[in-house]
């Protein structure tokens, strides 16, 4: 659990409320993002609570893993098997 409620920007599809949410109570933002669907058919507030914790929550710090960051990188073609291996073993000496 994050001590404070913030939008999520690795977690988001529109706006990262949802996955911030769920990054603050510990639940599945799949989940949350059911939730808030079925609050839109079945009263409708669902959309208006979104819209109000879009302005109201300020964004999180995007915190990426090094090791993804790499295997982005390895996927795009800029680093070889070899480097990306290296960094993996690096971070896994470091922790």
């Amino acid at each position: 659990m994050s001590p404070q409620l913030r939008r999520s920007e690795t977690d988001r599809v529109i706006a990262g409320v949802a996955g911030g949410i769920a990054q603050r109570f510990g639940f599945n933002s799949t989940l949350v993002r059911l939730a808030w669907v079925v609050s839109v058919f079945f009263g409708g507030f669902g959309i208006v609570i979104y819209l109000i914790l879009w302005i109201a929550l300020p964004k999180s710090a995007a915190h990426v893993p090094a090791t993804r960051i790499a295997e982005e990188r390895y996927a795009r073609g800029e680093i070889s098997a070899a480097e990306l291996e290296r960094v993996r073993s690096d971070l896994q000496a470091a922790a």
